[in-house]
């Protein structure tokens, strides 16, 4: 396949610096020799979301587990994703598989590392009652909730899927931009939906781009990036810039600047690209 080349930047965004909080987002990518894969995952601000860094981390190191997986089992049937039927049904079993072993990554942190006292004290019970209770008894998956986004891209396809907020971004080989993936109309302001969900396995968005479609770019940010803009277009303007940007300057350069860049962005998070140059 002609190479597409992956990045993942993240950067902790200054309204959690205001507030002394760790960076609560992860991102990742990879090359492999038929596929380029990259994602991203917006932990919860709020302090009642405990383990929300670490729950980011696993939901893109899961995702891309499950994509690998996914990958090597798809080689010998990739036809079957040009029919719309069963490719609805074969991106919805790799989302499922992903919010299963997310599961199941989170069930065994928790066993291995129950809530400590400290933690539970963090949570202001003013604003947030119930939840220490909820944790005490138990119930831990909520303090690991996070956002998901990833993308994959060969040489015959692209797709990708998303729960919550943030963007997926994709630019054409004529520089036309679109975002693929629809909204979630139950994402608003700061409310998101999340993989600690008991419905999770059934909120993700989709995208799929056939072999005549495919992308020469795809960007992925959390709702950081994207609320430092005013709107979709000026969000648009930042990520075409960014393309133009390594195709002048290579990955490396590109990839320095960005991260010189990020921090000084309005509420800034993290984003991640794969890019084919």
């Amino acid at each position: 396949m002609e190479r597409y080349t992956s990045f993942a930047q993240t950067s902790i965004g200054a309204s959690h610096i205001s507030r002394g909080l760790i960076c609560q987002d992860s991102s990742a990518c990879v090359d492999r020799e038929k596929y380029s894969f990259a994602a991203a995952a917006d932990g919860h601000g709020s302090l009642c979301y405990l383990r929300t860094d670490r729950g980011s981390r696993f939901a893109v190191e899961c995702a891309a587990e499950c994509v690998s997986e996914f990958m090597e089992g798809l080689a010998e049937a990739e036809e079957l994703l040009q029919d719309e039927r069963q490719r609805e049904e074969l991106l919805n079993q790799l989302w499922r598989s992903i919010i299963a072993r997310w599961h199941d990554v989170t069930e065994q942190d928790f066993l291995n590392d129950p809530f400590t006292e400290e933690e539970l004290e963090r949570i202001p019970e003013d604003i947030f009652p119930g939840y220490r209770e909820r944790y005490e008894e138990g119930e831990y998956i909520g303090a690991y909730g996070t956002t998901l986004v990833f993308a994959v891209v060969t040489d015959s396809y692209a797709f990708g899927a998303q729960i919550g907020d943030g963007k997926c971004v994709v630019i054409d080989c004529d520089s036309n931009i679109v975002a693929p993936i629809p909204d979630d109309p139950r994402c608003y302001e700061n409310i998101t939906t999340s993989m600690c969900q008991d419905d999770a396995a059934l909120s993700a968005r989709f995208f799929y781009l056939p072999k005549g479609m495919l992308p020469a770019a795809v960007f992925l940010c959390t709702d950081g990036v994207e609320n430092s803009y005013w709107n979709e277009d000026q969000l648009f303007g930042f990520f075409r810039g960014l393309a133009l940007t390594i195709v002048e300057n290579g990955i490396e350069d590109s990839v320095r600047q960005l991260s010189e860049f990020l921090p000084s962005m309005n509420r800034l998070d993290q984003g991640t690209l794969l890019h084919h140059p």
